[in-house]
């Protein structure tokens, strides 16, 4: 086997140089693979997409962003009828909000309190990221060189935030922090969050490619009963960071090669399945938040993005997202495909499907096991990274 990949979203370290989130209107992160299983599928592969740019792009490399607008649509329905299956591709998606919260919640809960309590943790990490972006930049602004002060600071100011997406009752947060300053314990947090989103390579800090990259290799490795450690694995280049996510990876005996997508058409082609998928979900957020979400302007773009889950195939997208966000594709993978009227496409029906698939999802929650992605995670951080 081979892995071809490529990412969007990508906007560097979560935090600028003014301390503040780093993403503007790109919330989200995508990292797709593509998958030839033998020589014969990656010929075939190979042979589908010169067709493709044959036909609808001969003399430049296509970006997914432009590939999916509907000035473009034929060659969307062609990419999406010939090129797209169930087979040979797999996605990770982050939100970058969800990933501060998520690394937040476990430097302070633990890794028992996720074991323990998974469906409660997640659901909290999910109302977390909610709120205003400016918790996340104070957390990552008082714990980028943690001190005894800064992490006082730190806790002090999560107990007198103004939550708008937890109920105080509810705030396992709060009464952690609350917990541990009544116990005298803030010293032994100074070393914990010095390590967690920190590398070897102390330029950098808070970076979601790696973690997508470690997880995608993860799934790919379960799914397909392979060895991640013994297969070719060509990466599009990053600019400023390949150097430093190649010596992360060493300590998993994992070998990616960094070569520019203009040399290789399969990494184009993983570039266009991470573009249209990031600008997928990241239209789908947006329509429920400005509740367009059934406005004519928007059906197209629905239409397709229920196409494009449907032909890929929501088991090879692993969703690194709030549990809202996760119900809301889902949805519209089954309210905007050819067998649903457009008659159900209004808030009636809508939000009895979205209860069903926030529960599908919980149920999912509760059943995963973390234990593997938890052992990842200790050696990320615990191998020389984040010492001040």
């Amino acid at each position: 086997m081979r892995l071809f990949l490529d990412e969007a979203g990508n906007t560097g370290g979560i935090i600028d140089k003014n301390e503040k989130l780093n993403y503007g209107t790109q919330r989200h992160f995508c990292l797709a693979a593509v998958l030839a299983h033998d020589m014969q599928s990656e010929q075939l592969l190979r042979q589908k997409y010169a067709a493709f740019k044959n036909r609808f792009a001969s003399e430049k490399e296509l970006k997914g962003n432009s590939l999916f607008a509907k000035e473009n649509n034929d060659a969307l329905e062609y990419f999406l009828n010939n090129i797209i299956d169930d087979i040979h591709f797999s996605i990770c998606l982050y939100d970058k909000k969800f990933y501060l919260a998520s690394l937040l919640l476990f430097a302070i809960l633990g890794e028992r309190a996720r074991e323990q309590f998974l469906v409660e943790y997640y659901s909290l990490v999910s109302d977390l990221s909610q709120e205003k972006d400016e918790l996340f930049a104070t957390f990552c602004k008082l714990t980028k060189r943690a001190t005894k002060a800064s992490v006082h600071d730190l806790f002090e100011y999560l107990k007198t935030y103004s939550y708008q997406h937890i109920p105080p009752a509810g705030n396992g947060l709060v009464f952690a922090v609350s917990e541990i300053q009544n116990k005298g314990l803030e010293e032994i947090f100074v070393s914990d969050f010095l390590k967690f989103g920190s590398y070897s390579n102390q330029k950098f800090a808070n970076l979601i490619n790696l973690n997508a990259l470690s997880e995608l290799l993860e799934v790919i490795e379960i799914e397909h009963n392979c060895d991640t450690r013994k297969i070719d694995i060509v990466h599009d280049n990053i600019s400023g960071i390949d150097k430093m996510l190649s010596e992360e990876l060493k300590h998993f005996e994992v070998a990616v090669k960094f070569i520019d997508s203009q040399a290789e058409e399969l990494i184009q082609l993983a570039d266009n399945v991470a573009s249209i998928f990031c600008k997928i979900i990241n239209t789908i957020v947006r329509c429920w938040d400005t509740k367009t979400e059934w406005s004519l302007e928007n059906e197209w773009i629905l239409t397709q993005s229920a196409r494009f889950l449907q032909k890929i195939g929501t088991q090879n997208i692993k969703f690194t997202v709030p549990i809202q966000s996760w119900a809301l594709a889902f949805c519209v993978k089954d309210m905007f495909a050819p067998k649903c009227s457009k008659e159900m496409r209004n808030n009636l029906f809508f939000n009895s499907e979205y209860q069903h698939w926030c529960q599908v999802i919980i149920q999912n929650i509760a059943e995963s096991d973390f234990s593997r992605h938890a052992a990842c995670f200790d050696e990320l951080y615990s191998s020389g990274g984040g010492e001040p």
